[in-house]
């Protein structure tokens, strides 16, 4: 069982990254040995040394458990950023809608993701999946939840007012 979730998850990862890597590197062809595949650290994938970010929630919206991410932008492209992202168990609610779509991979914990509609899906390691723009609901995160993230940048950079050039 390990092993088919380790590949799950080198799969999802691969696929993760390659969509990344293709959308914000763009390839010309008189110079195609400047293009580069951008290896992502594996430390910071298992999570170890993240470093500690700025809440994002209001403490209304935290229903459940305690909200201290950590986290690391890993890929700052022209167009994407990648991102480790880890929290303590904790249900967030999310009532204003997301800003930007949000391609997640789950990379440890469960994540139970529920829409306003009361529509729940569950998501483990190795699981891949997209929160689009306009998402209203909550996230149960169980274990110890890490994800890889890769969101647009000129969304990020007008969602959080910064860059990180």
């Amino acid at each position: 069982m390990k092993n088919h979730i380790d590949r799950r998850l080198a799969t999802s990862v691969g696929i993760a990254l390659c969509v990344a890597l293709m959308m914000s590197v763009p390839v010309v062809a008189d110079d195609v040995d400047a293009v580069r595949a951008v290896k992502m650290d594996p430390e910071k994938l298992a999570g170890i040394d993240l470093p500690a970010e700025e809440p994002f929630m209001d403490a209304e919206d935290v229903l459940e458990g305690s909200h201290r991410p950590r986290g690391e932008i890993l890929y700052y492209g022209d167009q994407l950023i990648v991102e480790v992202y880890e929290d303590d168990p904790a249900t967030l609610r999310f009532d204003e809608p997301y800003i930007y779509d949000e391609f997640v991979t789950v990379l440890s914990g469960k994540v139970i993701v529920t829409a306003d509609d009361g529509v729940s899906q569950e998501f483990v390691a190795g699981d891949t999946f997209v929160v689009p723009k306009g998402f209203t609901g909550t996230w149960q995160m169980l274990g110890n939840f890490r994800e890889l993230i890769v969101i647009e940048r000129q969304a990020y950079e007008e969602a959080y007012g910064t860059t990180a050039d």
